[in-house]
């Protein structure tokens, strides 16, 4: 068992928390900022023509692997038009449909295989965005921790030039790519709920030529890091093993 955060993201406060609170147009916002910022404006609309302006009603279209379906929010909401005096509840209509009801069969599902792996009742005292964070991770980055707590095998040390070589490039690159390099090398690139800390990554040498790439071994945080001869050879093969070679392969 490899303990890596898992790449998902629970945007939806109900999805293992049957007890979560209602959910509003930030909790949208977080799954489609356009949609709900088209709704906040539906909200902020001072006009005395929002009826032909929107030309909104209670009803809502979906699409579904090519077939669009329409949806009343409410019964006859096919024709309720929407004004100024029910706009708020067209949105919390609209929202309850987009994150419960029109994937609640999908999520049944989902919250029942949840609770078989995760069926302490300690749960129900977390917030969404609490149990989020257990079970994704967190993204609050140090990469000095990373280097700080990095252990180093069979001839590499803190003060070995390879390894001094490797520290320089690696805090050289850019966000994203050190987002992908620990990807790379622990199979997720978020950290644990206590931080980078937690995060042992060891480096060992391989005695080959400058045309190697490192190897990662994800399931125990292992780099095999070749004695690159320059700089710019390192910088150039680590950025092509992160770049190109997510996934399993023999070596």
């Amino acid at each position: 068992v490899t303990p890596a955060p898992l790449c998902l993201r629970l945007w939806h406060p109900k999805q293992c928390l049957p007890s979560c609170r209602k959910v509003t147009l930030n909790d949208l916002g977080g799954l489609s900022p356009t949609l709900a910022k088209g709704l906040q404006e539906l909200l902020s609309y001072e006009g005395d023509d929002l009826e032909s302006v929107f030309f909104l009603n209670f009803e809502v279209s979906v699409e579904h692997y090519g077939h669009t379906t329409n949806h009343e929010l409410k019964k006859g909401g096919h024709h309720i038009k929407v004004n100024k005096e029910n706009r708020q509840e067209y949105v919390d209509l609209y929202v309850d449909f987009l994150l419960n009801s029109s994937v609640q069969h999908c999520f049944e599902a989902f919250s029942q295989g949840f609770y078989k792996v995760c069926s302490s009742k300690v749960l129900d005292l977390f917030h969404a965005q609490e149990l989020m964070i257990l079970v994704v991770g967190s993204e609050n980055y140090d990469w000095g921790d990373l280097e700080k707590n990095a252990e180093y095998k069979n001839g590499y040390r803190p003060d070995h030039p390879t390894i001094r070589m490797f520290w320089r490039v690696f805090h050289g690159l850019d966000y994203e790519e050190k987002k992908r390099f620990l990807l790379f090398l622990t199979g997720s690139d978020r950290i644990p709920i206590l931080g980078m800390s937690e995060i042992k990554i060891i480096l060992q040498p391989m005695k080959v030529d400058d045309d190697h790439l490192p190897v990662a071994h994800t399931c125990f945080n292992l780099l095999d890091l070749p004695m690159y001869s320059t700089e710019d050879v390192m910088r150039e093969k680590l950025r092509l093993a992160i770049q190109n070679t997510q996934g399993f392969g023999l070596v």
